[in-house]
């Protein structure tokens, strides 16, 4: 009896999910009133990359995502002003959901203009995303907005480097992490918050 296991002990390595999983709240400033288009790669460019030509371009850290929450505070301009936040889900036309937009509107400079908003159940953006140029919301965050995205990321690891999104940049260091705009990073409207960022 003393060769047998200690009671509770497992006889072999259990199984796991190896893919290392995170969520993360990442913080945008508006610096535009324009309604901008927000795709799968310029959220996974958002949400970290890593310089791999100098001066030239970055590639993303994660090979996939999914929308937790997108939630937005704009302020209007002065007292008795009316300014006016919102999001579009864009609809998936295969699973039969409809476009689905969230508005506020604040004429205070006391209380802004606030949306907190999930994914619509059959939306495009309430599946997980990989590399895509499509869009799955439009963003209407005046300029001074504040935006949070929270996120479930799935970090690459040595999938098909074809799937990771890319972006062209004017100035980074080899090696070193950026990240990018939320709107594609041709725009630069909606800017990271206390992290590296470039152009």
């Amino acid at each position: 009896m003393s060769g047998l296991p200690p009671m509770g002990r497992v006889l072999a390595p259990p199984q796991l999910k190896s893919n290392i999983m995170l969520t993360h709240r990442y913080r945008f400033l508006s610096t535009s009133s324009t309604t901008t288009t927000i795709t799968p790669n310029s959220i996974l460019c958002a949400a970290g990359t890593i310089c791999t030509v100098v001066n030239s371009n970055v590639i993303s850290m994660f090979t996939s995502f999914k929308i937790r929450r997108v939630e937005v505070w704009s302020p209007p301009a002065s007292q008795g002003a009316a300014v006016t936040c919102s999001l579009n889900w864009s609809g998936a036309v295969s699973q039969f959901s409809p476009d689905l937009e969230v508005s506020d509107t604040s004429l205070s400079v006391t209380r802004p203009a606030y949306i907190s908003t999930s994914p619509p159940q059959g939306s495009i953006a309430s599946f997980w995303q990989s590399l895509s140029s499509n869009g799955i919301f439009e963003l209407t965050a005046p300029s001074g907005s504040v935006i949070d995205v929270v996120l479930d990321l799935i970090l690459y690891d040595d999938d098909n480097p074809a799937g990771q999104a890319n972006v062209a940049v004017t100035t980074a260091t080899l090696g070193l992490t950026y990240y990018m705009s939320l709107d594609p990073n041709t725009t630069h409207r909606y800017v990271p918050v206390s992290l590296t960022t470039t152009t």
